[in-house]
């Protein structure tokens, strides 16, 4: 048996899991038989694998059997157990996932045991290795112990010859006998050496082969040819082949005689094998144990957050790894004598068959299937030979017994009081056990219930303590809540700012303080906060709570001591404003932001925006357009738009570039109403309105501008202008653009004004709005006056 970890584990847990249960092999040729699940669930593998963030998370390896091991289910299952008592010293069941696969595929029916486990301790969440460096070390005595005690192939094991070296035969066996069975071409070298092999045994087996001589000479009566011999090989060729084969040890050493008896030293070596067997098993025991006691002790101080009782075992789990156990005697001529025991066996002596035997392989080296030929040439057990296995075992028997048959007799005498005497030990200590395990379990039991009393105490005071906890934090919300109610124009007046009724309006005061800053407070409608925001800084705003925190460097307890005299009304200042806080009406962030951002904002004369639409700085200048036009700290041309509430939006324009404020609302842009005023001239754009007064000057015309649209807000806006207008006996000019859009909005004016109004509109002649017609305008006269400025030349 070999144990052997792969050099992987850093990737998704999907790949191993499928590696080792998928129906077909990495080169897509089908496993058969299947594999076999054994233990543990694959999903819940690939789920641990794949929920760790660590590089390598998981750990994966086989347990391989040569096929004359032949291990049973109840072996298996027993080394599984054992392997993981080993692997996971110390740590209960559920401390660790692993997942177990069985391979029977590889030809010969050689058993392989899969495992995958994931590199986690589960109730710590630590990284759990169980193949560190140096791994190989640690698992030697353990595996030793079981090869040792089971008889199973050894690695290590110098013995173990074979008819010759083939390398990875077992793999290459089974690989091309899969690949034949998928229509494809076998490995042609290891073909030839195995083909050569079988063709050489059945003349071995007939007796007509003796020793290496004549197996040259068999070999070159095949046409063959002998390239090259060696101490324990020889080299050959042949013509269909085009290659060279060497056929290494076994039958091809020099020294090899067919039924060729055990030297006097081997003899004695084999006796003195079962105590050196004995002493590598007492080795391994304690090296074993050392071992995992280290292990364990370093398991329980990594993961001791994981409550358990430490339980030492009185001896290491092996449950078929008995010391004498019971081995047949072809299978200890088998490890005395490798593959050259398949000599051994009974040779034919009938006179009647042939000198050369008509085999298959004779006739036809390339269609026999090569997992087949194995088969042939190594197992011992095969049905054709066990009666003549039987005889020559019975044989041996009866010989023995009567060279030795005395002293036979007293060992085994003796053997069966011994094992009487450890029947009846054994026997004692499982009552004695079973007692113990019973009180053990009433003790549990008894504990479990204990536990179950202590938990649901502990649940209940758990409860108790998350609703005090629920209530405080519920009270704690309710005072922010009420603090943040607390009127924050009030609270920043007595911190020394000052109300500006002139930039204030009915949802939004603003206040400055004597260092020049200034804030805009404004009363949330969602939830009746009060907010504010800075016009120096984005990033200074908030509740009232953030205003004492930036303002004062105060923490939150602080900010509650505070405010509670606030809440409780016992709050006294030094301070008295000289008139009461105006009440504000709830309005939207978004409005309050629009009224922050106009804030930043400069009133302006002229712009060379303006100045390339044809806008005179007379026309920028006049009085009723002061504070109209501002811009902003990138160079725009900014119109504001009001409602009856005061700003809500407000346009935005440059040469390349024409928006409205994000969040804004369109309400009206108006030039300054005077008492005096006798027109009222309606554009779709304030440029528009700029370019009607420049073209039509009139000191008592009044502007206004919708942008482009007509809202249920601009209407109702509007029409209280018409009936304003009216009421004084004025004009009413719908003077919008001329094209669809705008004969549309005209159409919607004229519904909404009173039906005795004085009513026209007009459109420029030539051009689709006023700005356009201006320019046109302009262009006119520039080219009158050099036509003007040409005929003065030709005067001269």
């Amino acid at each position: 048996m070999l144990l052997k970890f792969f050099d992987r584990g850093t990737g998704k847990g999907k790949a191993p899991v499928e590696y080792i249960l998928k129906e077909t092999d990495a080169k897509g040729i089908i496993r058969d038989p299947q594999p076999e699940l054994i233990k543990g669930d694959p999903q819940q593998t690939i789920n641990l694998i794949d929920s760790l963030n660590f590089k390598h998370k998981y750990r994966s390896g086989v347990l391989s059997f040569a096929p004359e091991d032949a291990p049973n289910n109840e072996q298996q299952q027993a080394l599984i157990n054992s392997f993981e008592n080993v692997a996971f010293a110390g740590l209960d069941k559920d401390q660790y996932d692993i997942l177990w696969v069985r391979h029977t595929h590889t030809g010969n029916d050689r058993v392989e045991l899969h495992f995958v486990t994931p590199r986690v301790e589960l109730t710590t969440g630590k990284s759990l290795n169980i193949a560190p460096p140096g791994w190989e070390s640690y698992f030697r005595p353990w595996r030793d112990l079981w090869n040792t005690s089971q008889g199973w192939a050894s690695p290590d094991d110098p013995e173990r010859s074979r008819t010759y070296y083939p390398g990875h035969q077992a793999l290459i066996n089974a690989q091309n006998h899969r690949l034949e069975l998928a229509g494809q071409t076998p490995i042609s070298r290891d073909d030839a050496r195995k083909i050569i092999t079988n063709y050489l045994t059945a003349y071995i087996e007939e007796g007509q082969i003796q020793n290496r001589n004549d197996i040259i000479t068999t070999l070159e009566d095949a046409a063959f040819t002998i390239t090259r011999q060696g101490e324990d090989y020889i080299t050959v060729t042949h013509d269909d082949l085009n290659k060279r084969i060497r056929l290494k040890g076994g039958i091809y050493s020099a020294s090899w005689r067919l039924g060729q008896e055990p030297t006097t030293e081997t003899a004695t070596g084999q006796t003195a094998t079962r105590a050196d067997n004995q002493s590598r098993i007492k080795q391994a025991q304690e090296k074993l144990s050392e071992n995992v006691s280290k292990r364990r002790d370093y398991h329980h101080q990594r993961y001791s957050s994981y409550s358990t009782e430490y339980q030492k075992p009185s001896e290491m789990d092996f449950t078929t790894a008995r010391d004498n156990s019971y081995q047949p005697l072809n299978r200890f001529l088998d490890r005395q004598l490798g593959d050259d025991s398949i000599f051994n066996k009974t040779i034919s002596t009938n006179s009647n068959q042939q000198n050369h035997p008509q085999s298959t392989q004779a006739e036809d080296l390339g269609d026999r299937t090569l997992s087949n030929q194995s088969r042939e040439i190594h197992n011992i057990t095969s049905q054709q030979q066990s009666q003549d296995q039987l005889e020559m075992q019975r044989q041996a028997l009866l010989k023995a017994v009567e060279e030795d048959d005395e002293p036979t007799r007293k060992r085994a005498t003796r053997n069966l009081q011994e094992l009487c005497h450890s029947i009846r030990e054994g026997q004692a200590t499982t009552e004695r056990t079973n007692d113990q395990l019973n009180q053990a379990n009433q003790l549990t039991q008894q504990h479990h219930q204990q536990l179950i009393e202590q938990d649901n105490r502990t649940r209940k005071r758990l409860s108790r303590h998350h609703e005090r906890l629920r209530k405080i934090a519920d009270k704690q919300a309710e005072e922010l809540h009420r603090c943040k109610q607390i009127n924050l124009a009030d609270y920043a007046q007595t911190q020394g700012y000052t109300i500006d009724k002139k930039k204030s309006s009915v949802n939004c005061l603003v206040l400055k303080d004597n260092q020049g800053d200034k804030i805009l407070v404004g009363l949330n409608q969602a939830d009746g906060h009060y907010f504010y925001s800075s016009v120096k800084d984005d990033r200074d705003s908030g509740s009232i709570i953030d205003f004492i925190q930036n303002k004062r460097n105060l923490n939150l307890g602080e900010v509650r001591k505070e405010l509670r005299p606030w809440l409780n009304d016992t709050y006294s200042s030094t301070y008295t404003p000289k008139k009461s806080t105006p009440k504000l009406t709830p309005s939207t962030p978004d409005r309050h932001n629009i009224l922050t951002q106009f804030e930043r904002f400069k009133p302006i004369t002229n712009h060379p925006y303006l100045t390339q639409r044809g806008i005179n700085p007379q026309t920028t200048s006049n009085p009723k357009f002061q504070d109209k036009i501002y811009t902003d700290s990138r160079n725009n041309v900014i119109f504001p738009y009001h409602d009856r509430e005061g700003i809500c939006g407000y346009e935005i324009r440059n040469q390349q570039f024409k928006g409205f404020s994000k969040g804004g609302s369109k309400g009206l842009w108006f030039s300054k109403p005077a008492s005096t005023d006798t027109k009222l001239v309606i554009c779709e754009s304030p440029l528009d309105c700029l370019s009607y007064h420049q073209l039509f000057p009139d000191a008592n015309t009044r502007y206004m501008a919708t942008g482009g649209t007509l809202s249920e807000k601009q209407k109702t806006l509007l029409k209280t202008a018409f009936e304003k207008i009216h009421s004084q006996g004025g004009q009413i000019i719908i003077a919008t653009d001329k094209d669809e859009a705008g004969q549309g909005i005209a159409q919607e004016l004229n519904n909404i004004a009173p039906s005795t109004a004085q009513l026209s509109r007009v459109v420029p002649n030539h051009h689709k709005d006023w700005n356009e017609a201006l320019m046109a305008q302009l262009r006119w006269e520039r080219e009158q006056e050099q036509k003007r400025s040409r005929g003065r030349g030709f005067s001269l």
